[in-house]
């Protein structure tokens, strides 16, 4: 059922992202083109056809958080709300297909963006300087060896699973401003903001209780050699994406609890 909810997921989301990918892709290629000529004749055109191409790509941030938070509330706390809880399916998979998806739409937004903005750029130095970055890349990671190699990943999931908790925590403060009879996206910004600060005072008790330790390792590690550093990282990337994946099963769980056992759709 999972599959199903993910298909609809992306078809639903995909009539708002798609034509926004398109459009960016068009205005490179316009800027692309305005840039070659590079006549004064098209001053004015090149101007407007650049501040639009940069008002895409913030707007791009802007509708992935939008669709994010609109989704969710409009699929399953609102009037639509009561067609989706009387399907045979577990409130895990409505967080779950709503949670990929977002994840999914994130990553292509990012990706689109680059490529778009190589489009721009490239000529025969761009093209120069990236193949230079990628094999000075492919050297320092050949030189560290495995452990580079773990730094990569790590910094790849390190990415991954902050989308995924971030998005958890907009859906367990979608879902506590809900219980507001009045206000409820008021309330909902107002829970944002209320587990962020929770999520200051556990960081400040943690350093604060291990602050000499964790001070005394760093100086270490620091004194040492490069592959020490490497490790210092990879240590670093760990204890964040532990700390991540803790506070994002906290709220996939309040969620769905709250989903289940507090729902409000009045």
């Amino acid at each position: 059922m999972l599959r199903k909810l993910l298909k609809y997921e992306i078809k639903a989301t995909s009539r708002i992202f798609l034509p926004m990918y398109a459009l960016l892709i068009v205005f490179a290629l316009l800027n692309k083109f305005f840039m070659a000529v590079n006549s004064e004749l098209l001053r004015i055109p090149r101007a407007i056809a650049a501040t639009v191409f940069v008002f895409i790509i913030i707007g791009l941030c802007v509708v992935t958080l939008v669709v994010t938070i609109q989704r969710f509330n409009k699929s399953l706390l609102t009037d639509e709300g009561y067609l989706s809880f009387t399907l045979p399916v577990r409130i895990h998979s409505h967080i779950d297909s709503k949670m990929l998806v977002t994840l999914m739409w994130t990553i292509l937004s990012f990706l689109v963006s680059m490529v778009s903005i190589f489009i721009m750029s490239i000529d025969k130095t761009t093209i120069w300087s990236l193949h230079r970055f990628v094999n000075e890349l492919m050297r320092v990671l050949n030189k560290i060896g495995f452990n580079g190699y773990v730094l990569v990943l790590e910094s790849i999931l390190f990415v991954i699973i902050g989308i995924l908790s971030v998005t958890l925590e907009i859906y367990a403060a979608i879902t506590v401003g809900n219980m507001s009879s009045k206000h409820k996206l008021l309330a909902g910004v107002g829970a944002y903001l209320g587990f962020g600060v929770i999520q200051q005072i556990i960081m400040s008790i943690i350093m604060s209780t291990c602050e000499k330790s964790i001070s005394q390792y760093f100086d270490s590690m620091i004194r040492a050699g490069e592959l020490a550093q490497v490790q210092l990282a990879q240590t670093v990337l760990f204890g964040l994406i532990a700390y991540m994946v803790i506070m994002g099963v906290v709220f996939y769980f309040f969620t769905e609890w709250m989903l289940r056992k507090k729902l409000n759709l009045e």
